[in-house]
């Protein structure tokens, strides 16, 4: 099994402060080191020298129980939703009853509280589109009658997510071998699936952004993908980047805009003139730079993601 590299990076207030006061060695060694072990444990590896990142074990029943619990709501939810749609259908009068509402408000509510817990499972929504979850789960719909319509069809997106996408492992998503590795800055996390390495990257962040203690340390962070290509296929009118203040000191302009600025990302939008397309070369060689690094935090065109490669290697020590 391989593993997949991601970069960490730290904000630019942080990282100026241990700049001007020559501690980036320090930074990198120790302090965010410490960060992690306020979330996780952390052990030095013998065989490779890499801080080894080990998450607690995520109870999986007690995802199952509060998953069950919010089926059961929702169920009763989808039938009382057939009722008004059925009613509407007879006289054209649409009548939400108090009690509809508030089963509404509190699937919502749940859901929500599930997705915070498990954020993870939100991929759902960009891979599986409402005509599918429509099919899947039998959902007719009107566009007058709204109301319910939101919750039931994100509901059952997770669950089709869930039953369609079992290894992207997004119930435990920490439960990977995973290391930091300060000699690079990497995060390498060991995965056949690059899915299941990007969502124990998304915990992890939240892991890390959400302590207090771990922000003490070193701020919060962003940690990206380390792109071995990007492919620009056919024609684009438009395509959108965001690139993240590096932890190195590249002399770029765009790099100087950050840092004077003090802004922990930047976004660009590149428009062709009069609809037309867009020269890639150019726009290619500048991303493939970006990615190769880390720099790169996400890349669009017309709403979509570009073919993206993360970089695996199969072996690691202190260069990887």
């Amino acid at each position: 099994m391989s593993y997949v590299v991601f970069k960490l990076n730290i904000q630019p207030d942080i990282l100026l402060d241990y700049k001007n006061s020559n501690e980036v060695e320090y930074l990198l060694f120790n302090k965010i080191p410490l960060a992690f072990e306020n979330v996780l444990q952390v052990e030095v590896n013998e065989s490779n020298n890499l801080y080894e990142l080990i998450p607690l074990k995520t109870d999986e029943q007690t995802f199952q129980n509060l998953f069950r619990d919010l089926e059961e709501k929702t169920v009763k939810l989808f039938e009382s939703h057939k009722q008004v749609l059925l009613q509407f259908k007879r006289n054209h009068e649409i009548h939400y009853s108090q009690d509809f509402l508030k089963l509404n408000e509190a699937c919502m509510n749940k859901r929500r509280d599930i997705e915070k817990k498990y954020p993870g499972i939100m991929k759902a929504y960009e891979v599986i589109a409402d005509e599918e979850v429509d099919i899947y789960a039998s959902i007719e719909s009107d566009s007058k009658v709204g109301t319910g319509i939101t919750h039931l069809r994100k509901f059952y997106k997770i669950k089709l997510y869930l039953e369609k996408y079992q290894q992207d492992n997004v119930i435990n998503s920490l439960d990977l071998t995973a290391y930091y590795n300060p000699h690079t800055e990497h995060v390498l996390v060991k995965s056949s699936s690059e899915s299941a390495a990007k969502n124990y990257i998304n915990a992890l962040v939240e892991l890390v952004n959400g302590s207090r203690s771990a922000n003490k340390h070193i701020g919060k962070i962003n940690i990206n993908p380390i792109y071995e290509t990007i492919s620009l296929d056919g024609e684009y009118t438009e395509i959108s980047y965001v690139i993240v203040y590096p932890n190195g000191n590249p002399p770029l302009d765009r790099y100087n805009i950050l840092k004077n600025a003090e802004a922990k990302e930047a976004e660009f939008k590149l428009v062709g003139a009069d609809g037309k397309p867009l020269n890639k070369e150019p726009i290619q060689e500048i991303l493939e730079n970006e990615a190769k690094k880390g720099y790169l935090k996400s890349l669009k065109a017309r709403g979509e993601n570009i073919f993206k490669k993360i970089k695996t290697i199969g072996q690691i020590d202190k260069t990887s």
